[in-house]
């Protein structure tokens, strides 16, 4: 579990481990937003009014936006916070965040590059068939020692979909003549529910 999303710990260090962790290289705004929150108690104070598994900084600042916060600086969102509170919080306790997402085919791709094919997949929920497509996609595979990187494409090409993934520990990533022979030609079949 993410430490943003984890309702043990306490809700300003929620905040700083999505600036620094997940905001950041996604989202310049959110990461300064967080940042923002981390320091500040008075706005803590009044996302501590939610239940703990709702203070998820992706989900407040989501309600947020939906409400008509502007992307801009933290003080602007401090202030419009304190004034727009109720229907933020409403918003809040009334949905969650969904992450389902194709960047989890960045884990699944060596696992499937690996398999003989070829090969069905079925999806059942609601990402909406995005992790269907894994040979559709662009890796980067990152070490977590930074000890260089291995950029994985379509056999037709770089995709304009850019998937990252940060290794740990002996992972197989597949080369690209290997992710070119594996991941290509998967049937993909989705299977509503």
């Amino acid at each position: 579990m993410r430490e943003s999303t984890d309702p043990s710990i306490a809700t300003s260090e929620r905040y700083r481990a999505f600036a620094l962790r997940e905001a950041r290289g996604m989202s310049a705004c959110y990461e300064r937003w967080a940042a923002g929150v981390a320091d500040d108690p008075e706005t803590v104070a009044l996302i501590e009014q939610l239940p703990a598994v709702k203070r998820q900084p992706n989900l407040v600042f989501s309600a947020a936006r939906l409400h008509g916060a502007a992307v801009g600086e933290y003080p602007a969102l401090a202030a419009w916070l304190r004034e727009h509170w109720a229907v933020v919080a409403a918003t809040c306790l009334a949905h969650a965040t969904q992450t389902n997402e194709p960047g989890r085919c960045a884990v699944l791709l060596p696992a499937l590059a690996a398999l003989a094919g070829p090969l069905a997949l079925i999806e059942v929920g609601a990402s909406a068939g995005l992790c269907l497509h894994p040979d559709r996609y662009s890796y980067r595979y990152r070490s977590a020692e930074n000890d260089g990187e291995r950029m994985l494409h379509p056999a037709d090409g770089p995709s304009p979909v850019l998937l990252d993934c940060s290794l740990s520990g002996p992972v197989p990533v597949p080369d690209n003549q290997g992710a070119a022979q594996h991941p290509v030609g998967l049937a993909a079949t989705l299977f509503a529910t």
